[in-house]
């Protein structure tokens, strides 16, 4: 999750779309990079992965740079996160990330942040329920994307130390339209576990994409998730040439997918 940083946590990480379908042969291309770099590389197994993100009318936490989700891990475990940006570059993400099990406590916790965000949220102590969905209809948010994950890790330890440095994530996801139809792209997450990785970082992403199996990306799975669900809704997507047989979005509907985005952030600075 990354290195404290007063209530919440500071999560350093980048994200690089997979051109390709052979997960072991990026596997193996990843290993290979993880011992060029003097780390040692162990596979810690693979999980299934179930957001779904929130937000009020306005898309006012999204216009703040703000995701809130709900995630279960296996069917089992359950978390909540709010997470904030607080600098984006071509190499990676910096954020801060409250992430918690659900409780009174916790709750009392996100209000905190989300009031100052916006003022909907003010007058709220009493809405609570321990069941976080209800709590979060009964506060106005709804639901903006439901995304499922499936993750294999293979994680870079310290050659001297054997300390985690990094985790790199191999993430096959799936987005869902309203009409219940899917569309996926596949995802390498490389996340740093250790304070001050920030420029290695950079060496990573720079040596990764000299591959073409690997394309760099400037943003996150909502975003990205929400444009892909937006142009397929639209018709905008063609079968065959933007995504393939199992609805994966090919190199095409990926580029489609970016310009929309480009356009998105230019209106909104201009």
């Amino acid at each position: 999750m990354g290195y404290e940083y007063n209530l919440f946590v500071s999560e350093i990480e980048t994200a690089i779309l997979i051109l390709s379908s052979d997960n072991r042969l990026i596997i193996e291309k990843i290993k290979k990079l993880i011992s060029i770099h003097g780390y040692k590389s162990t596979e810690a197994g693979t999980v299934i992965i179930n957001d779904e993100y929130f937000d009020i009318q306005d898309n006012v936490l999204k216009k703040n740079e703000t995701n809130l989700r709900i995630r279960t891990t296996n069917n089992e475990s359950i978390k909540i996160t709010l997470k904030q940006d607080k600098e984006k570059n071509e190499e990676y993400f910096d954020r801060i990330e409250m992430e918690k099990s659900w409780s009174h406590l916790f709750y009392e916790e996100l209000l905190n942040k989300l009031e100052v965000i916006s003022d909907q949220f003010q007058y709220s102590r009493n809405k609570y329920d321990d069941d976080p969905k209800k709590t979060f209809c009964n506060l106005g948010l709804k639901t903006i994307l439901e995304k499922e994950t499936k993750r294999s890790i293979i994680n870079a330890l310290n050659g001297t130390t054997s300390q985690l440095e990094f985790e790199f994530a191999f993430d096959d996801v799936t987005v869902f339209a309203k009409s219940k139809n899917s569309i996926g792209f596949l995802e390498l997450e490389i996340e740093s576990k250790s304070k001050g990785n920030q420029a290695k970082i950079n060496q990573f992403v720079k040596d990764i994409i000299k591959d073409d199996v690997f394309r760099q990306w400037s943003y996150n799975k909502l975003e990205t998730g929400l444009a892909a669900i937006h142009l397929y809704e639209k018709n905008e997507l063609e079968e065959v040439k933007d995504y393939d047989k199992d609805h994966i979005l090919t190199r095409r509907g990926l580029g489609k997918i970016e310009s929309y985005l480009n356009n998105l952030e230019s209106n909104i600075h201009s």
